[in-house]
């Protein structure tokens, strides 16, 4: 069942510790590294009646995110939620996210016009937990409200269900009973030409490394889809290719040879989505890399691109996607191998 009124996983204070009058969360500092608010969110002049206007005029639903520092399941959402590349294609497509902070001072225009503040405003509309994510309709009314952190997959049917207006006809609850999350490995996929070593400091082959994360639809649908086919792991062969997850403190030891962990090494390549494809060269520079869900054409392309050594004479990949493509059509050998069409057509439709 969803947890949209109550989450048990959230940065809170049992209820019983504020009046019924004034009810206030508390804010709890944990001992972990910060995070920062995503860049692609609104910059907004705080004043959220206009925001919502735009964001109508727009086709889209206002979202505002109440946070606050210190908080462990605001930064999960962010860094696990918010970099898979299905979830930040539906929220640049259909909704405009302006941030408050819960104990923030700054002057907001409430969305009925009112000047007030950030912590008023959370104190107004109750917000218990962080994050709490409420979405709001044309006429400034709360359609859907997320208290603390949910899955990726929950946050997908989240944000189907709002984008597609079906609490006009629907409650949440009944839209859930016919829209269950899909299941996401709780740990990462397996292939048999990923190494399990952590050493990308090694001579003498290209380079491969997969980030990626756990609970991650996305990085499911790529193994599923792509990384199991023959035609794409031959193409991982002449790679060493390491998987990496992106948020571990697994020490590993960069193409450069410094020792690392995974989740530096991420923050240094400034890794974005998950899951991100890089390739290397053999002499240990990056080369080219893929951050968005590719299909097994592109995905054999690329591969082959760096390890024969063809960005060597062409160095723009798109150009070469369109020679290896006259070059397959030209000796019919088009259709001749499954690709991700054949084994997860859904992807097409």
């Amino acid at each position: 069942m969803f947890r949209f009124i109550l989450i048990a996983l959230t940065c809170l204070i049992p209820l019983s510790a504020h009046t019924a009058e004034t009810p206030e969360p508390v804010q709890q500092e944990t001992n972990f590294d910060s995070f920062e608010l995503p860049e692609w969110f609104k910059v907004s002049f705080l004043d959220l009646s206009e925001d919502n206007l735009e964001a109508t005029e727009d086709n889209k639903h206002l979202v505002v995110f109440f946070w606050q520092e210190f908080c462990a399941y605001c930064k999960n959402t962010i860094e696990k939620n918010l970099t898979q590349q299905s979830i930040r294609q539906m929220f640049d497509a259909h909704f405009d996210v302006v941030a408050l902070n819960i104990w923030g001072d700054r002057e907001v225009y409430g969305l009925d016009g009112e000047e007030t503040t950030e912590k008023e405003i959370a104190r107004s509309l109750n917000v218990q937990f962080t994050p709490t994510i409420i979405f709001f309709n044309a006429e400034g009314q709360p359609v859907l409200r997320l208290n603390g952190h949910v899955s990726p997959p929950e946050m997908q049917v989240a944000l189907d269900y709002v984008q597609t207006k079906t609490y006009e006809s629907q409650t949440i609850f009944e839209y859930l009973a016919a829209n269950q999350p899909q299941a996401v490995n709780t740990q990462l996929n397996s292939q048999p030409f990923i190494d399990n070593g952590t050493n990308l400091n090694t001579a003498g082959q290209p380079k491969a490394i997969l980030f990626e994360q756990t609970n991650c639809p996305d990085c499911d649908t790529f193994h599923r889809c792509v990384l199991s086919l023959d035609s794409v792991r031959d193409r991982f062969k002449p790679f060493q290719t390491l998987q990496l997850d992106m948020w571990s403190s697994t020490p590993v030891i960069a193409p450069s040879g410094q020792t690392t962990t995974a989740r530096d090494l991420a923050r240094e390549m400034n890794i974005i989505y998950a899951p991100s494809l890089v390739l290397f060269d053999s002499n240990g520079s990056e080369m080219i890399r893929v951050e968005s869900q590719l299909r097994s054409f592109h995905t054999e392309a690329v591969l082959e691109y760096i390890a024969d050594g063809i960005y060597q004479r062409e160095p723009n990949f798109q150009r070469y996607i369109e020679e290896r493509g006259d070059i397959i059509r030209a000796k019919g050998e088009q259709g001749k191998t499954t690709s991700t069409r054949d084994i997860c057509p859904e992807l097409y439709e």
